[in-house]
């Protein structure tokens, strides 16, 4: 019965890990190059940006 836990265990270990490997080599770096060439994000970038006044 302990063995079959720790199976179990490490399973679920391992199936998160490689979700999570997976999301971060393929889908996360999309996202980011998806996000830097929106326009929506550029202008509301531009919007949101702070003005520096002098004096």
């Amino acid at each position: 019965m302990k063995l079959m836990n720790q199976v179990i265990d490490m399973t679920v270990v391992a199936t998160f890990s490689v979700m999570f490997a997976g999301y971060a080599l393929f889908v996360y770096p999309f996202e980011k190059m998806n996000e830097k060439m929106s326009t929506e994000v550029k202008e509301k970038k531009l919007k949101y940006t702070p003005t520096i006044t002098e004096g």
